[in-house]
């Protein structure tokens, strides 16, 4: 795991949580589980994702006994907010794990190919460009497009359905035009990833012909 992609004090947060037992029925995943196995960026916030119900205010409460936690959202299958100023969500996610977790700080980490899946839900849903730069990382890591859209298969079992609807995600980056540019540990521009993404999309359409 490359701990350094978290500063010294979101590293001490993960810790602070994983001992806590609160975040032990989940796994972190999104971009900061994918830095921590890769090390291509760095990373602000938490994403948590457990099969199980919970109690958001219950969670909340929790968690305001821990540290200073404000509350964004805390309602239905979703916990979003701060904890000591670091980022965090936690959700209720029904959709099976397709790959073994690992562990770093007493907290699981989804795997590679869980994340990869998500990646592809979160850009067909607002992409930012943090999704994008990691998508593109996991080209360059050896997951080309089509393995990952082989593990999103694997995990949603709707790639026949999505199929053109994804493709089509990959090359619209109006939406991630308005978000920030993660801080990458090793550089990369905004526009080398565009341009690799929609000469990417040329060639899975016409893979579809």
């Amino acid at each position: 795991m490359f701990g350094s992609t978290l500063s010294d004090h979101a590293q001490k947060t993960l810790a602070l949580l994983g001992k806590s037992g609160l975040v032990n029925q989940a796994y972190l995943a999104g971009g900061s589980a994918l830095a921590l196995h890769f090390g291509h960026r760095y990373s602000i916030d938490f994403d948590f994702f457990s099969p199980d119900e919970f109690d958001p205010i219950k969670l909340s409460s929790e968690l305001k006994k821990l540290g200073k936690f404000k509350t964004t959202t805390a309602k239905g299958i979703s916990l979003i907010g701060e904890f000591n100023t670091v980022k965090i969500s936690y959700f209720q996610y029904n959709y099976p794990l397709i790959g073994k977790k690992t562990e770093f700080l007493n907290v699981y980490i989804a795997s590679i190919m869980d994340i990869a899946a998500m990646k592809i839900v979160a850009i067909m849903d607002r992409g930012t460009k943090k999704d994008f730069v990691d998508l593109f990382e996991l080209n360059k890591q050896g997951f080309d497009t089509d393995k990952v859209f082989e593990f999103y298969d694997k995990k949603y079992h709707v790639l026949k359905e999505n199929k053109y609807s994804i493709i089509r995600s990959l090359q619209y980056f109006d939406d991630a035009e308005n978000s920030e540019m993660p801080e990458m540990i090793r550089p990369i521009t905004w526009e080398e990833v565009k341009d690799f993404f929609a000469k990417e999309t040329i060639k899975l359409a016409k893979k579809e012909i």
